[in-house]
């Protein structure tokens, strides 16, 4: 299902492109070859990039991460604010913080493990999307006349239906996937400007956390910052803050509207929870998954709703 979903999507988003090379290149065969190449070659090469640079930070980070070092600056931190030393003696009283740290250390060496068997699942699954999104390229005429044909709709209900399909994804993968990833390329270079461990890493959570609406990049920055504050780095954690809340923060209200504009056409609550129901039911598919299912539904409902206007019976209305 991953294949396929990103498979569609990227075949919906890359539609005006396809469609300006067949101006150059007449057969469909040839046509679909340019325009996969050019896919695979813009986005998945820099993406498997991304994926083994943030593998080697991973290793790089747990290797040094030592408990016990880790709680001992900690506590050298906070010892001068008497405040957060008194909150901190506090915690410490009612449960060992070295056995916890450790073992949030060894769970995280778990996830590593997870992350590189899910990267290489990953690599298959990106090789199935770009064989179905190459079928998609040549055969697409065929395949929209036989969606067409099975719909239960009407062909004006049914065009409808594929341009809210066709919106939605555009949104989605425009709105929420292209800005998240800005958020993330800033984080990343804020991190990498002030010296902070792992930016290639922390830059790409800070996208994926920026991709599921009410989270965003602050939940990574956040806690740098603090960090910084702990330890005297008052102008960087400030420099942190104000990236943060200004470029990063800001970019999402300046850049959504231009690249979505009013193709969306759900509640902010309706798009989070499609994405986060998508995302627990589905994956990371459920990104593009949960708003299409979303607008699948509404639309239905619309056609429902307009079938028994004036009281009547949608058999009778049809």
């Amino acid at each position: 299902m991953p294949a396929l979903v990103w498979a569609v999507a990227g075949a919906v988003v890359t539609h005006g492109f396809v469609k300006w090379l067949g101006r150059w290149i007449k057969s469909p065969t040839w046509r679909a070859a340019a325009a996969v190449t050019v896919v695979v070659v813009a986005l998945f090469t820099p993406a498997i990039g991304l994926v083994y640079y943030a593998a080697i930070q991973i290793g790089q980070s747990l290797q040094q991460l030592n408990p016990n070092q880790v709680l001992s600056r900690w506590q050298a931190a906070i010892d001068d604010s008497p405040r957060l030393a008194t909150a901190w003696q506090s915690v410490s009283q009612h449960f060992d913080v070295a056995t916890t740290a450790g073992q949030l250390t060894e769970r995280a060496r778990e996830l590593v493990t997870a992350f590189i068997s899910g990267s290489l699942y990953s690599l298959v699954q990106a090789i199935v999307a770009v064989f179905v999104l190459f079928f998609l390229y040549r055969d697409e005429g065929h395949l929209l006349a036989s969606v067409r044909r099975m719909s239960p709709l009407t062909e004006s209900e049914t065009d409808r239906l594929l341009k809210r399909l066709a919106d939605t994804v555009h949104a989605t993968i425009f709105g929420t996937v292209v800005v998240a990833i800005i958020q993330g390329i800033l984080g990343g270079l804020i991190f990498w400007w002030l010296g902070l461990p792992a930016p290639v890493l922390w830059g790409t959570v800070m996208a994926l956390l920026a991709m599921i609406p009410y989270l965003g990049a602050f939940v990574v920055w956040s806690p740098a910052a603090i960090y910084l504050f702990a330890n005297g780095d008052w102008g960087k954690a400030l420099l942190l803050v104000g990236w943060g809340t200004v470029v990063v923060g800001l970019i999402d209200n300046l850049i959504y509207p231009i690249l979505v504009g009013s193709r969306l056409r759900q509640h902010t609550v309706i798009t989070f929870l499609a994405i986060v129901g998508g995302i627990a039911l589905f994956g990371a598919s459920g990104i593009v998954l949960g708003p299409v299912i979303a607008s699948l539904t509404f639309f239905l409902l619309e056609v429902w709703r307009h079938s028994t206007s004036e009281g009547r019976a949608a058999e009778q209305a049809r």
